[in-house]
């Protein structure tokens, strides 16, 4: 426990450090004390952000909340088609749970979902096996992860066609997502062939483990689970195909976020080719980089980077014009802006249903 509390600080510690660093480098030019320089880094961004204006501010904020709308509604039907009798507030709740832990988590993707389960038995009272509930989700992150996966493609489409990016770049991205493609395609055909690989595999391993009544529960688990996801593919297409169309929805509402920010701050807009190797290098570094809670430091210095490697055009002059330091880390830390208030409503409604522990303090008498 001591050694993950420590971890934790040191990650925070490690963000602030990193966001502050990137502040005093946007001053160092404004002032010559290292305090000044830093507060010099903080206007300059703070004047980008205004530069978004309320209408920006607004539209970009109704793009987050749609994305995280999209995904809920498409795990509330998911739900439904189980049946599973939940009403559309409590999985909006729960959905909202999921994304803070995942937020704060080390990997943007993967995280949250315990909670989001124990939510959603927690309003059913056990009158939905949990297993039913586990592979609901499951169907929900294998469909969030197909419409990410095609976004990615299209990404590295365009990263071969333009030649934009750097040679060792464009491979690494490619292999990478094969290899993400491969796990995925795999997925696929165990859940929604029926092959039960998960099932087998504990099977193997009780037969071969001292452990044979943990593995044996194990695999009566992972059987259900599997045999309800199978399920979503055979006798609930329809659903599943609708929670589909949500999920591309929430997922070109990522896409779009770029766009919305830089159209409203600095007049100009990506290229489509562009904003999709934006977008599958977000994702790298989201998988790949978010080391520190909510990515901070991380994000800012992630953002500054890929975004140096494109060019806006001007609604203006319709010329392409170079993305500025300043706008790329504003454009992070408007985003954490927004995320952060949901973030802080998903623990509060943990912390309200005992699902994380505030420790009380020590009254000494």
């Amino acid at each position: 426990m001591l050694r993950r509390h420590l971890l934790l600080g040191f990650s925070v510690i490690l963000g602030i450090g990193i966001l502050c660093g990137v502040l005093i480098y946007l001053g160092w030019n404004s002032a010559t004390s290292l305090g000044a320089r830093f507060w010099a880094g903080v206007s300059i961004v703070v004047n980008q952000i205004t530069m978004l204006g309320w209408w920006g501010f607004f539209s970009l904020t109704g793009v987050v909340v749609a994305t995280l709308l999209c995904w809920s509604l498409s795990w509330w039907i998911i739900l439904r088609a189980y049946g599973v009798r939940v009403g559309w507030g409590a999985t909006w709740r729960a959905r909202i749970c999921g994304f803070a832990i995942t937020y704060l988590t080390p990997s943007l993707y993967l995280g949250g979902e315990p909670a989001s389960v124990y939510l959603i038995a927690r309003e059913q009272q056990g009158s939905s096996p949990a297993t039913r509930i586990v592979a609901t989700i499951l169907v929900a992150k294998l469909l969030e992860g197909l419409c990410l996966l095609a976004f990615i493609y299209l990404g590295v489409y365009y990263a071969l066609a333009t030649r934009l990016l750097p040679l060792d770049d464009t491979g690494a991205i490619v292999t990478g997502m094969i290899l993400f493609g491969i796990f995925l395609a795999l997925l696929m055909i165990n859940l929604a062939g029926h092959r039960l690989w998960g099932t087998r595999l504990l099977g193997w391993l009780k037969d071969r483990l001292p452990w044979k009544r943990a593995l044996e529960v194990a695999e009566c688990k992972v059987r259900e689970v599997e045999e309800d996801v199978f399920i979503a593919f055979r006798e609930h297409k329809r659903a599943t195909l609708l929670a589909f169309m949500l999920n591309l929805c929430a997922t070109f509402f990522v896409f779009l976020r770029p766009q919305v920010f830089f159209i409203f701050a600095l007049r100009a807009f990506f290229p489509v080719s562009h904003l999709a190797m934006i977008y599958t290098l977000f994702i790298f570094l989201g998988a790949f980089f978010w080391l520190t809670p909510g990515g901070t430091g991380v994000f800012e210095v992630g953002s500054w980077g890929i975004f140096s490697l494109f060019s806006l055009i001007s609604l203006v002059t319709h010329t392409p014009i170079a993305v500025p330091q300043e706008s790329a880390v504003a454009f992070a830390l408007t985003l954490k802006t927004i995320e952060f208030p949901l973030v802080g409503l998903g623990l509060f409604y943990l912390i309200r249903v005992g699902f994380l522990k505030i420790p009380k303090p020590t009254i000494h008498r």
